[in-house]
């Protein structure tokens, strides 16, 4: 018989959850929080009611692989498509030779998706993206910085990622991303959407770039709705228009034989849509100082998208490239390791061409927030 695929129904997540615990990773979030998983794969009104946008490869009654889709809008450059990120992408050992691999990957390549997204791609399965003529794409740029004089908390961290190196090593990186002073906030900060978005600033922003709609819709299911985070708004207008910025606080914690125990907190911007460069300034003051009241003792944002990097780094948030140890920053906190923070991806665009770079002229406005890559581990 041969192996069939389908979508999981909804009462099929203990199914799911056991094999992401045996062939994924052991314990991981979405076997321990269901209402995550639920929210992640049953997205209201972008997926079938009756199922989950989660793919099972099955072998009569066995299940042999798995691959998860998140189904999102597809703004490209003011025009509106559906499209999907796919995740989870697993086939049990014994199935990986012959064609089970390729063709559960091809299950959300279906007509009415015009991109279907893969960010986050374990370096072992390019090969499987360039069979299928998926583009797989540079690493997303990452932004960091150390909040002024809280240079000892960062050593202290960077120690404990990494114990073997020296003094220096560890003095060199940090001073390279410290910023000297917290930037002006202006004097009236929002902190929640304004009701005009959608109207108003939403579609000149969309006009300009390429990526996952920012509509109120897609923001309110992202981070009001989120589960598990708790992610802050804030805005700052510019006449009659607002810039956004979303940002939230991460713990961070070491392994110890007695388990985890908490080391700092950091700040992730997850969310930079300003609109202007002088607003921009306003918003990247309101989040630092925001931030620095919460007791961050360091900064980070991932992201394509050409201006806004650009306004970024000319205001003290340097790209981690900019530094020989730069991509050393550790980016995983749930316990802190010594990783680093980079994140390939692959992408299939049915038609045209929107390239993505890491350059100043890149469109695709793309961050750690989209797919799955900002949840808990």
């Amino acid at each position: 018989m041969p192996v069939e695929f389908r979508y999981a129904t909804l009462g099929e997540y203990q199914r799911v959850s056991d094999f992401l615990d045996q062939h994924w990773a052991k314990g991981h979030v979405y076997t321990r929080k269901r209402d995550l998983f639920d929210w992640t794969f049953h997205r209201s009104g972008h997926w079938d009611t009756n199922t989950y946008s989660f793919s099972l490869a099955l072998d009569g009654s066995e299940l042999v692989g798995i691959l998860g889709g998140i189904p999102f809008t597809l703004n490209r450059f003011g025009e509106t498509s559906k499209a999907v990120w796919i995740v989870n992408y697993v086939v049990r050992i014994d199935y990986r030779k012959g064609a089970t691999a390729l063709q559960l990957l091809s299950s959300f390549r279906r007509p009415e998706f015009a991109a279907v997204v893969a960010f986050g791609i374990n370096p072992a399965t390019v090969a499987i993206y360039q069979v299928l003529r998926g583009r797989v794409l540079p690493e997303i740029p990452r932004h960091f910085l150390v909040m002024p004089r809280q240079q000892d908390r960062m050593t202290r961290a960077l120690k404990i990622a990494y114990p073997d190196w020296s003094e220096e090593r560890v003095s060199n990186l940090t001073s390279s991303f410290q910023l000297s002073k917290l930037p002006h906030a202006p004097p009236q900060v929002g902190t929640s959407l304004p009701a005009s978005w959608d109207q108003r600033d939403w579609p000149l922003l969309a006009i300009g770039t390429v990526g996952a709609s920012r509509d109120a819709d897609y923001l309110d299911w992202r981070y009001r709705r989120h589960p598990l985070f708790d992610y802050q708004f804030l805005t700052v207008e510019e006449g009659n228009r607002t810039g956004l910025a979303v940002w939230r606080l991460e713990t961070i914690h070491k392994e110890t034989p007695r388990g985890r125990e908490e080391v700092d907190r950091i700040a992730r911007l997850v969310e930079f849509l300003p609109a202007s460069s002088a607003n921009a300034e306003g918003l990247f003051g309101a989040f630092l100082r925001q931030a620095n009241e919460a007791g961050a003792m360091a900064a980070d944002f991932y992201g394509y998208h050409g201006e806004t990097r650009k306004w970024l780094h000319e205001m003290g948030f340097r790209g981690s490239e900019s530094d020989l140890d730069g991509n050393a920053l550790p980016s995983r906190f749930q316990p802190l390791d010594a990783k680093g923070g980079g994140i390939m991806s692959a992408i299939f665009l049915q038609s045209g061409d929107a390239p993505t770079s890491t350059d100043s002229t890149c469109s695709w406005y793309w961050t750690k927030s989209d797919s799955d890559q900002d949840r808990p581990n």
